[in-house]
C-alpha cells in the first residue's frame, strides 16, 4: 500500500512544520556570505579567498563521502539484532514520518548526543554512547525525531559539509548562524511530534546539555533564567555567536508549539498514519530494490542540469585560478601598510571589490578549467554520486537500475561528455533525455526525490 505521508508533506503548504523565515534566512545568508566572510577576514586580519572557499567545499564533500566508511569501521551499526530497542525507535519514527529508515550507528562522542549526516541517500544517524545511558526511550525518540526532521527538511545535506570543520566552529556560526538556529526550531517540532511529550523533550534538551546533572535540574528555576535573558537585550546577543538557539528559547518555542492547533492536527495525522502504515521502508543501500528502473519522468530536466553544471564551473574555476585571481596590484603604499600588519577600511573595500570581480571573471572558459571541471565531476560522482552543483539542486547520477555509479563508469561518462563538447554536432546530444554521455556510459541523472 502506498503511504500517504511523505517527508516533503511535512514542509509544504499552510501546515508546514518549517520554522518561519528559515528558507529566507538561508538565501540571505548565501547572498551575503561573501560580504560576511570579507568583513570577518578584515576584522581578524586573515582574508579567506574565493579559491580557499571553493577548495573547502570540495574537500568537505569528499570528507563526508568517506565518513560512512569510517562509521562502518569504528562504530556499531544498529538493526533488528544489534541494540534492537534503539533501532525500533528509529524505525517507528521513520514510519510515522513516511521516511526511509536511515542507517543508525552508535559511537563514542563526548560532544554530541545525536547527529545526522549525508549528502543524500543513504543518510546516517549517529548516537553517542556517552549520552545513551542517560536517555530514556521518550527522550531518545525526541532526539531521533529531530535528526529525521533535519534529514527530511534537507538540512543535513548542508550541515554535513560544516562537520568537516568541527563542531561549534565560530566562523560557521557567524556566517550561517542565522539559518542554522532556525533549522533547530524546525527539527524540535518534528522531534516533539515523534516523542509526543513536552516533558520528555525538555528532559532530552537538558540531558544533552548537562548529562548527569540534568536529572537534578529544577525546571522552574531554569525558566527564571529565560525571563532574565528576555529582560536584558544585551544578554540576547550571545545567541548570535552560536549555531543553536539558547536552550531557554528552544523550550519556550516548544511549549508554544505543543499548545497550538498545528501540533494537535499533526499529532492526529501521524497517529492515523502509524496505525494504518505499512512496515518502515528499509534503509537505502548500494543495491536498490530488484527490478527498479529509471523511468523517463524521473530524469532531471535540461535547465536544472545546466544550472548544476554552472555552479560546478564556478567552483572549479576558482580553484584552478588559485594564485592568479587575487594578485591585485594595489601599489606600494598598500604593500607598505601590509608589511606593518595594518589595512585601511578603504583599501579593504577596494580589495574586496577587485577580488570578487576577478573571481567571476575567472569563470570564463579556458583550456585548463574546461578539462578540470570534468575531472572534478568524475571524481565526486565516482565517490558520492553527485557534484556540489548537483547536491545543491537535488540531482544524482545513477545507473539505469538505480545502482551506484562506480569510479570507472564515472570517468567514462565524463570522458564521453568532454569529447562530445569538443565536437559540434554531438553537443546537441546534451539536449536529449537521457543525454548522449548517459546513453553511451549507461548512466542517468535523476532528481533526488525520485530515487526508490
Amino acid at each position: 500500500m502506498q503511504m500517504s505521508m511523505t517527508p516533503e508533506s511535512l514542509f509544504t503548504g499552510r501546515e508546514s512544520l518549517r520554522w518561519r523565515g528559515e528558507n529566507r534566512a538561508l538565501w540571505l545568508t548565501l547572498i551575503f556570505a561573501p560580504s560576511t566572510v570579507g568583513l570577518v577576514g578584515f576584522v581578524l586580519r586573515q582574508q579567506l579567498t574565493g579559491q580557499q572557499i571553493a577548495f573547502l567545499i570540495v574537500a568537505a564533500m569528499v570528507y563526508v563521502s568517506i565518513a560512512r566508511g569510517r562509521l562502518l569501521g569504528t562504530s556499531i551499526r544498529l538493526h533488528e539484532r544489534q541494540l534492537p530497542a534503539i533501532y525500533a525507535i528509529v524505525e517507528r519514527c521513520s514510519r510515522e514520518l513516511g521516511m526511509r529508515t536511515p542507517h543508525v550507528f552508535v559511537r563514542e562522542d563526548p560532544y554530541t548526543c545525536v547527529t545526522s549526516m549525508g549528502l543524500g541517500e543513504p543518510y546516517s544517524i549517529v548516537v553517542s554512547s556517552s549520552w545513551l545511558p542517560h536517555l530514556d526511550d521518550q527522550e531518545l525518540a525526541f532526539l531521533i525525531g529531530r535528526e529525521l526532521g533535519h534529514i527530511a527538511a534537507g538540512h543535513s545535506r548542508i550541515t554535513s559539509l560544516f562537520s568537516a570543520s568541527g563542531k561549534e566552529n565560530p566562523f560557521i556560526s557567524i556566517v550561517f548562524g542565522a539559518w542554522l538556529r532556525r533549522t533547530e526550531y524546525t527539527a524540535d517540532r518534528v522531534g516533539l511530534l515523534c516523542c509526543g511529550s513536552i516533558e520528555a523533550a525538555a528532559r532530552a534538551i537538558f540531558t544533552c546539555s548537562f548529562r548527569q546533572v540534568s536529572k537534578k535540574v529544577d525546571y522552574s528555576a531554569f525558566i527564571d533564567q529565560r525571563i532574565e535573558v528576555q529582560s536584558d537585550p544585551t544578554l540576547k546577543l550571545g545567541e548570535l555567536l552560536g549555531q543553536e538557539p539558547y536552550a531557554t528559547n528552544r523550550l519556550r518555542q516548544l511549549e508554544t508549539f505543543a499548545a497550538s492547533p498545528l501540533y494537535r492536527d499533526w499529532r492526529a495525522r501521524l497517529n492515523a498514519e502509524l496505525e494504518h502504515s505499512t512496515p518502515a521502508i528499509a534503509p537505502a543501500t548500494a543495491l536498490p530494490e530488484s527490478g527498479a528502473r529509471v523511468e523517463k519522468r524521473a530524469l532531471a530536466g535540461n535547465w536544472v542540469r545546466a544550472a548544476a553544471f554552472g555552479l560546478d564551473w564556478i567552483i572549479v574555476s576558482a580553484i584552478v585560478s588559485s594564485g592568479t585571481v587575487l594578485k591585485v596590484d594595489t601599489g606600494s603604499k598598500h604593500a607598505a601598510a601590509s608589511d606593518m600588519g595594518a589595512m585601511s577600511f578603504q583599501q579593504f573595500g577596494l580589495d574586496w571589490l577587485n577580488t570578487h570581480t576577478q573571481l567571476f571573471q575567472s569563470a570564463v572558459p579556458d583550456a585548463v578549467g574546461f578539462a578540470a571541471v570534468f575531472l572534478y565531476a568524475a571524481v565526486l560522482v565516482g565517490l558520492v554520486g553527485r557534484t556540489f552543483g548537483m547536491m545543491v539542486l537535488g540531482l544524482r547520477v545513477v545507473r539505469p537500475d538505480y545502482r551506484r555509479v562506480g569510479a570507472g563508469r564515472a570517468v567514462w561518462r565524463y570522458t564521453v561528455a568532454l569529447f562530445s563538447l569538443m565536437l559540434v554536432f554531438p553537443m546537441f546530444g546534451f539536449l536529449w533525455r537521457p543525454a548522449l554521455q548517459d546513453r553511451i556510459s549507461g548512466t542517468r541523472v535523476v532528481r533526488g526525490s525520485s530515487i526508490p
